[in-house]
């Protein structure tokens, strides 16, 4: 017997329950098939391994329909909490999720067929994919041995879920050596003007349409290479990875990997007064640069001679055995087996879904969840997802709309986010902020900047973040308590009137202007060694902490050989660290409000103006009188900016 009906939502997970919580409200029939238990937050509750935080912020990781009935503050929550909205959610809808296995799907024109694992048939309409990822460093996550002391593991791979092993690892006085090509690395808590930034708030997305050039040259701050050596890609240049591969107009390009750390001043001013319950709650240290400065780790090139047969690994001259060698993956959809026509295989490729949703070779089948964040954001990639399928489902003119020129989408996006770049493994790693905006756009529940009054709203526009509340105050997908919730993020940034300072003083400097301000920055946002020195006493104290929350024991011992690969792994540091402070060329720092006072003084008089329109080519509300020409003009051209038409968003 074969059962239709008009949605099928393979997989109740994370990624299904905005997409579910519309279907919903518009009465839309739909059913789930989903297995048992087994998302990768159910097997690291199994293996008791929810003892981490996050590396997205609260704002970033949870629905705006929660986040409008508890938010108070943002901050990182931890594994437990996290999984904990997944199992609430879960409940919601369990007597509606048919328990089974779906095996294969035939796709065809206007339908498709799956099977499950008990021979159940359902012919859908739609169908929907969100069944997650696998990798095999879960497994590892799950597995791994964090008792064990004073041994070496080496990992060919750097990335969030590796960065979480080495912090488990490092207290109990293990030698870590990363044998990669690079990695970039970012703090994720960032000291700004007034308050403290989680990373992925920080990033005022919208100014991209001003100039994708100038947004790409600051968001990350001081560039490497610059005459002060105080970056950790300065210090340990293999480190650096090779981004030169990248043709993409967009800054930063997607397909790209950032491992997200706790800077240990600011982990220590966050956690010092109460370090204990902080560790058992889950905020652990993890911080890499320090790492790198104490000789916790140390990064070789991929090319560093291994032998596995001898698990040994040659450097600095000393061949050294190695306990464990963390081999990488990639993250693979769990995608059940699909045929097109019923007798072709499918074989899945990021770049061959317009937004990493819709694909081009199936019809009326979505992917959700598939597409991951750069820095953070992922609840609100999948906020967006779920209501950019909504849209496809129950309203035949967007859907369309949208498949007419299908092909053409896909092309146009591939171009502007990848280039001439091959596909590659990460493609589906995007800067949140970029991929939000794009959907609220194309969805038509967007903000559009010719029609902005205000400078608030010309604020609000750029520089607060594209997270998926921001769509949701008005409009066909508003969710009750948004411009509440709206009010209390405002207050708690300030309104984020220093985001929009900095990029509005950055605009108007050229590239050797801005270089030497940011040089003369007293903190850069990312990967400031000189943060790390001062906190070394910190580091101890914070590791007999650890122990003693974990009940381990470690036996100190000399290790000679560990030093020497230490000393050869920091040659560059030492050398332009030294050469530097012989140099003399240390100029005064600059704190950043003193940078950005004249501007955000100028911001608060103008934001309280309701007089007229300076002009007929805007309709922004400022008091010429109040300010001079050359600003005037910049923040006119807020109201049309230069980049913001994008050839895949147009019908």
């Amino acid at each position: 017997m074969i059962f239709e009906v008009e949605v099928c939502i393979i997989g109740l997970g994370f990624s299904a329950v905005p997409l579910i919580r519309e279907l919903q409200r518009t009465g839309t029939e739909f059913k789930i098939i989903s297995d048992e238990t087994n998302s990768v937050w159910d097997g690291l509750s199994k293996s008791n391994r929810l003892d981490f935080d996050l590396v997205s912020s609260y704002l970033t990781s949870f629905y705006s329909f929660d986040l409008v009935k508890n938010f108070v503050e943002d901050y990182y929550p931890t594994s437990k909490q996290f999984y904990g909205m997944h199992q609430r959610w879960r409940k919601v809808y369990e007597n509606q999720i048919i328990r089974d296995r779906v095996t294969r799907i035939d796709n065809f024109k206007d339908h498709s067929l799956i099977f499950t694992k008990s021979g159940q048939t359902l012919k859908a309409k739609h169908t929907i994919c969100s069944t997650g990822f696998s990798r095999a460093v879960h497994a590892t996550i799950n597995e791994i041995d964090y008792s064990v002391s004073n041994k070496t593991f080496v990992f060919d791979t750097m990335g969030d879920s590796v960065n979480l092993i080495i912090s488990k690892l490092i207290p109990n006085n293990n030698k870590i050596i990363i044998r990669t090509n690079g990695f970039n690395a970012r703090d994720k808590v960032v000291p700004g003007v007034g308050t403290i930034y989680t990373l992925d708030q920080l990033e005022g997305h919208n100014f991209r349409y001003m100039s994708h050039e100038h947004y790409g040259s600051v968001i990350y701050g001081l560039p490497l290479g610059s005459k002060k050596p105080i970056l950790m890609g300065d210090q340990f240049p293999v480190t650096v990875r090779d981004d030169s591969y990248i043709t993409s107009k967009s800054r930063p390009a997607s397909g790209t990997i950032a491992i997200k750390y706790w800077p240990i001043d600011q982990y220590a001013d966050k956690f010092a007064n109460n370090l204990e319950e902080s560790i058992s709650a889950g905020y652990v240290l993890n911080d890499i640069a320090m790492w790198l400065h104490t000789g916790k780790v140390i990064v070789v090139p991929k090319d560093t001679p291994i032998n596995f047969e001898n698990q040994t690994i040659t450097y600095a001259g000393i061949e050294r055995t190695f306990h464990q060698y963390i081999k990488g993956d990639v993250e693979q959809p769990r995608l059940p087996e699909i045929m097109m026509d019923g007798n072709t295989p499918y074989r899945y490729h990021y770049r061959d879904n317009f937004m990493g949703v819709i694909p081009r070779k199936l019809n009326n089948v979505y992917l959700i969840g598939y597409t991951r964040p750069y820095t953070g954001g992922l609840a609100n990639i999948i906020e967006m997802q779920g209501l950019l399928v909504h849209k496809m489902i129950t309203q035949s003119e967007f859907h369309q709309k949208i498949n007419h020129n299908l092909d053409e989408r896909i092309v146009a996006y591939n171009n502007h986010y990848y280039g001439t770049t091959k596909p590659r493994s990460s493609d589906h790693l995007v800067y949140f902020g970029f991929y939000t905006d794009d959907l609220a756009r194309l969805i038509g529940i967007d903000y559009q900047p010719s029609e902005i009054t205000s400078i608030k709203d010309l604020i609000f526009y750029y520089a607060f973040p594209n997270n998926a509340l921001k769509y949701r105050m008005k409009g066909e997908y508003a969710v009750d308590g948004v411009e509440n919730l709206i009010e209390k993020i405002n207050q708690i940034y300030s309104n984020f009137i220093g985001v929009f300072a900095f990029y509005w003083k950055t605009s108007m400097m050229n590239s050797v202007e801005l270089n030497e301000i940011l040089e003369q920055l007293s903190r850069q946002n990312f990967n400031d060694m000189r943060y790390k020195e001062p906190y070394t006493k910190f580091l101890e104290n914070y590791i007999q902490v650890y122990r003693r929350v974990k009940n381990t024991t470690v036996d100190q011992t000399d290790d000679g050989e560990w030093g020497l690969m230490v000393k050869k792994a920091s040659e560059t540091r030492d050398r332009i660290v030294q050469d530097f402070k012989e140099s003399g060329d240390d100029r005064p720092d600059k704190d950043l409000v003193d940078f950005l006072i004249d501007k955000i003084l100028l911001i608060k008089s103008l934001m309280s103006y309701e007089g007229e329109s300076v002009n007929d080519s805007s309709k922004l509300k400022i008091p010429s009188g109040k300010v001079e020409a050359e600003d005037l003009q910049f923040l006119l051209s807020l109201s049309r900016p230069k980049d913001y038409e994008l050839m895949y968003l147009k019908p």
